[in-house]
């Protein structure tokens, strides 16, 4: 017996034990979700089926479920089109999974979802949580929700599938956007398809580098490759937060036609650098003339933080002054801070609000080492802070900034070589100053309308006029 099937035998026991506390519905409730979906040899893409990913998800990662005990019942809200009953715009409904959870995904959604009341679009936003925190958002009772041990932090809710059948039957709508790939993305596919109307999606999430980064496992990260391709390659348009991203879907098998481009915005008076804190710096322990360099984001290993984290020792050890400030919390915190035990790293913890603009705004230097990050929105929040950048030249980090102009792209980046960028950076202070400058100025064209409306478009791109049977009604 090979030791690879020994590995997967044993996670498949130990999911087996996890799986007795399941209910009778629960598996109903799982086989209603993935059934009915486009079977291998359709026309709509790679032959994998989301049974298949269950099962190499289920031989090859811890994975639990809890169900939930206490549901409480879905509450009706009026149709969808006695909502907007004179647009001439595409109703739009919106399948997203993890809501809650704090990262860029649920940040753009909502900004989405506030310009779209802002400009009255009959756009909604469905989801399984306890609560719906987003305009225009249409929250179904969770029956349970997983779990995997390789990417702690993370619970994906699943929601009834009978209750969101039920409930879209009586709410019509005119394109599907799938969020994300979970249980309401999978939900969301099948609806839209039952229904003949045109489906895009937001490849938000580097997914298959995550698993590859967090479980070591380059079999489960190409498997994770697969599985993307079949989802996102089913849909009329897909929208890449970055240049980078897209020509990665593209070079993993996406029609380059259908994937666009959608930037990100941010709210330029929250970040500004009116928000800069002589007395915040002070209280990080940075003097007069000490540079403070900062990080703001999930403390997780596939952020790259071990890298950041030996660079920074290296850059200490050269004699140069410095203060690193991590902002925001994850599996590698702890890690991180019994590394940098002695130096003068200060770890804040997750800061919202006020305190997140003042952070970042008294900031001289924002470091980000992420090689898996498709855009990463706190290069534009540091940005339009007045703070340059420094970035891996992977990923899509590097296309929302001027090289040499808002700050610097480190190629190859190793823990030397982000060192070595970081000296290089810190020694011209009226270069440093001059970044500020520009990058404030770089940072204006991100604007959430501007973001909103490159979104809203790629609706009306995907939808002919004539199909717009909803609005016609």
């Amino acid at each position: 017996m090979s030791t690879v099937f020994q590995e997967r035998l044993q996670t498949a026991m130990e999911n087996l034990k996890g799986a007795r506390q399941w209910r009778p519905k629960d598996y109903v409730n799982f086989a209603n979700m993935l059934m009915r979906m486009p079977r291998p040899g359709s026309e709509s893409g790679p032959p994998l089926h989301p049974a298949q990913v269950a099962l190499t998800m289920f031989t090859q990662m811890k994975v639990s479920y809890e169900p939930d005990q206490d549901q409480s019942p879905v509450q009706d809200e009026s149709r969808v089109e006695e909502a907007f009953p004179h647009t001439l715009e595409p109703t739009v409904a919106l399948f997203v999974d993890a809501p809650e959870h704090l990262s860029g995904v649920s940040l753009t959604l909502q900004g989405w979802a506030e310009e779209a009341q802002r400009q009255g679009r009959p756009f909604f936003l469905h989801m399984a949580a306890s609560e719906c925190r987003l305009p225009g958002g249409k929250c179904f009772p969770k029956v349970g929700s997983l779990r995997m041990s390789s990417y702690d932090g993370l619970e994906i809710p699943v929601p009834d599938v009978k209750a969101v059948s039920s409930y879209m039957r009586g709410h019509p709508f005119d394109v599907a956007h799938l969020s994300t790939p979970g249980p309401m993305g999978l939900m969301g596919m099948r609806l839209a398809r039952d229904a003949g109307v045109p489906v895009c999606g937001t490849y938000h999430t580097d997914f298959p580098r995550y698993v590859g980064e967090l479980t070591g496992n380059p079999d489960l990260e190409a498997f994770t490759w697969a599985f993307m391709v079949w989802f996102y390659g089913q849909m009329d348009r897909v929208a890449a937060p970055s240049e980078s991203t897209r020509q990665d879907l593209i070079a993993h098998g996406l029609d380059p036609n259908r994937v666009r481009v959608v930037g990100r915005g941010v709210e330029l008076d929250q970040f500004s650098p009116a928000h800069r804190d002589e007395d915040l710096r002070q209280s990080w322990g940075a003097e007069e003339h000490t540079p403070v360099l900062i990080y703001v984001g999930r403390v997780s290993r596939e952020k790259n933080l071990p890298l950041l984290t030996a660079a920074y020792k290296k850059l200490l050890a050269s004699g140069r002054k410095a203060t690193l400030v991590v902002v925001g919390d994850g599996p590698y915190r702890e890690e991180m801070m019994r590394e940098l035990a002695g130096t003068p790293a200060v770890f804040t913890g997750v800061l919202k609000g006020a305190s997140l603009s003042a952070a970042f705004a008294s900031g001289d230097l924002f470091v980000f080492p992420s090689e898996t990050d498709t855009f990463g929105r706190v290069i534009i929040e540091a940005q339009a802070s007045g703070v340059p950048v420094l970035v891996s030249d992977r990923g899509g980090p590097r296309d929302a900034m001027l090289p040499e102009r808002t700050g610097r792209v480190v190629d190859g980046v190793t823990p030397g070589r982000f060192a070595d960028a970081l000296k290089g950076v810190l020694a011209d202070p009226e270069r440093l100053a001059r970044w500020k400058r520009d990058a404030r100025i770089h940072a204006c064209r991100y604007t959430p309308a501007a973001s909103f409306d490159a979104f809203w478009n790629l609706h009306r791109f995907a939808l002919k006029p004539q199909e717009k049977s909803h609005v016609a009604n």
